[in-house]
């Protein structure tokens, strides 16, 4: 980590956070405009300024063109030698088109989400809060189709092998031949918790409509003989039982009655099964960690605030009878979140 000289001559905090925020406007921009230009697909067959140039029909002034690509190398999606620009990995597997992993849709979902009211912070404070389309209420269906193929890049690049990988390290895993992937939109990480155990076999629980287009993420996966689709809202279908593992990622914001709901959970596991979750876990009255926090104003300004206090889910399970409950603190890609591990 790098250290930022200060005096102990000054009375004042550091102002390092302040150029620091300054950047990250500049960093999204560059990264939207490298999209919108496709330079990761140019710099696959392009890497003098000429020839990337050409590709973008820019017959005059080279000069935007090149401090831009610099602009590009100091994101770290491409680099430069001698003048030319080449790809990283991280731009290559996540912002060329081709990908399987493309991280653009999900950015533009994202950002539509976590940046859409930000202009008219004051405004909002001052006059309340934005009518929100029906369409983009959280736990609508609609809002979810939308998000389920982006959701798929994000598991797939990497998210579904870290779930799994936690999943591993449970001392049940060795028993596991049943899960049920609870709400788990694209499928990916069921899947790839089931790669790990290859005679074990799934079920995956969500909204009709998702799980059409989930059923086409588990055939490319190669795992549809192995896992069984189950439409519906997890608040009122039957959920099955005997599961030696029910998993659960940032989706519990919208069970109505928690006491009903995890009993119903703790009655669909077999008697040695384990019941795993993964969300955010908000600290110091729900201020931190700041990068959740922030990235979520946006929804909590127009009413939908959708985050768990550390401890919470925890609380919840115990209260409803689960014999043994341990949590920890994780750092994620996307920020810190809280895995709480619950035994019937």
């Amino acid at each position: 980590m790098k250290t930022i000289l200060r005096s102990a001559r000054v009375p004042y905090p550091s102002m390092a956070p302040i150029f620091d925020l300054l950047a990250a406007p500049v960093k999204l921009a560059v990264l939207e405009a490298a999209i919108e230009l496709n330079i990761t697909e140019i710099l696959t067959d392009n890497s003098e300024l000429d020839e990337i140039a050409k590709q973008l029909d820019i017959k005059g002034e080279k000069s935007a063109l090149m401090y831009f690509l610099d602009g590009v190398v100091a994101l770290g999606l491409a680099e430069k030698k001698e003048r030319r620009y080449f790809n990283t990995d991280f731009g290559k597997d996540f912002f060329h088109k081709e990908s399987p992993v493309y991280m653009g849709s999900l950015l533009k979902n994202m950002k539509g989400m976590q940046h859409k009211n930000l202009p008219k912070i004051a405004e909002i404070i001052t006059q309340g809060p934005p009518e929100v389309p029906p369409e983009q209420v959280l736990n609508s269906e609609a809002k979810w189709v939308e998000a389920v193929e982006h959701l798929a890049a994000y598991q797939r690049g990497g998210m579904g092998a870290i779930c799994a990988d936690l999943v591993e390290e449970l001392p049940e895993f060795a028993g596991v031949k049943k899960i049920l992937d609870l709400g788990g939109g694209p499928g990916i990480i069921g899947t790839e918790i089931l790669k790990r155990k290859p005679g074990a076999v799934g079920v995956l629980l969500d909204l009709p409509a998702i799980i059409t287009l989930a059923e086409k993420e588990i055939k490319k996966e190669g795992l549809a003989d192995r896992v069984s689709l189950l439409a519906g809202d997890y608040n009122q279908i039957d959920l099955g039982n005997g599961y030696d593992l029910i998993w659960a990622s940032h989706n519990l914001y919208y069970v109505k009655d928690r006491v009903s709901f995890f009993t119903r959970l703790k009655n669909a596991l077999s008697d040695k099964g384990v019941f795993v979750c993964l969300h955010e876990g908000l600290t110091c009255e729900q201020t931190a960690p700041a990068n959740i926090v922030l990235s979520r104003l946006s929804l909590a300004l127009e009413g939908q605030n959708v985050s768990f206090s550390k401890g919470e889910i925890a609380e919840d399970l115990q209260s409803v009878g689960f014999s043994w409950v341990d949590s920890k603190m994780l750092n994620l890609p996307a920020g810190q979140a809280e895995l709480v591990v619950a035994r019937p």
